[in-house]
């Protein structure tokens, strides 16, 4: 097992994989974790398991039994069915594939893990490949054509049109709120935390995590270094409380985000 999975996730993942080999045989030859559980920053009870299932066949007539497993899993197991094939057209000619959200199998969904921040993953996750009773782990040495230069158009448009909706949805819903009021720490660190992987994305070329994320836009915008830390730290575990002032901060980082995107 390579030292990047948390055993939890290994744990989990071989015992699905497994499982998910018993109900549909023959159908997945390798599943590439991606997202935070490859990068270092998986939190349980808070990330779920990003996978891309490389599959050999249209898995159409597996989906009952699929959709049933993924529903059961536990940390949630998401992630998106490609064939290889698909895999090598990359994310701007497949629109639609089988994909996971929160345990939940949508047959032919577009969007969700269908970007080339995916592909960008797919060249620094963990493999594994099920051999016998066990799954055998290892670093994937995927390279993709345009996935650099598709991962940051990605990110620019990402934030220009996806964020910069919900800045404005957010604006509105905080207008007649006062200062002091709690707000929920999930729109805080979804605020905070999800613009700014972008950024450092357009910036860096690639995919951080998170935490190195919001290191990141520490240093450029140091005057929220306190709101990052605290979202860090809330996503970790160490709750946090926020208040309508906090989700204002979050909202002008956002717009800091958006102005990066249109330079």
């Amino acid at each position: 097992m390579p030292e990047q999975l948390p055993p939890t996730v290994a744990d989990a993942l071989t015992e699905f994989l497994l499982e998910q080999r018993r109900r549909a045989p023959g159908l997945v030859s390798r599943a590439i974790v991606t997202g935070s559980a490859s990068a270092g920053d998986w939190h349980p009870g808070v990330s779920d398991i990003d996978v891309v299932f490389v599959v050999t066949r249209d898995p159409v007539d597996d989906l009952p039994a699929l959709a049933e497993l993924h529903a059961s899993s536990d940390p949630h197991i998401d992630g998106v069915y490609l064939t290889e094939s698909e895999i090598a057209r990359g994310p701007d000619i497949v629109q639609t594939a089988p994909q996971v959200v929160e345990g939940v199998l949508v047959s032919s969904l577009p969007g969700a893990q269908l970007s080339w921040v995916t592909w960008r993953e797919l060249e620094s996750g963990v493999q594994g490949i099920v051999d016998g009773g066990d799954v055998i782990w290892s670093p994937v040495s995927d390279r993709h054509p345009g996935t650099a230069q598709g991962v940051v158009a990605f990110s620019r448009d990402n934030l220009q049109d996806y964020w910069q909706r919900i800045g404005d949805a957010l604006e509105a819903e905080l207008a007649e709120r006062a200062e002091h009021e709690p707000l929920r720490p999930e729109t805080v660190r979804w605020v905070a935390l999800g613009p700014i992987r972008l950024v450092a994305t357009i910036e860096t070329g690639e995919v951080l995590s998170k935490t190195a994320a919001a290191e990141h836009a520490a240093e450029r915008w140091p005057e929220h270094t306190e709101l990052l830390q605290r979202a860090v730290r809330d996503r970790s575990g160490d709750r946090q409380e926020f208040t309508v002032r906090d989700g204002r901060e979050a909202l002008d980082l956002l717009r800091k985000c958006v102005r990066v995107a249109e330079e």
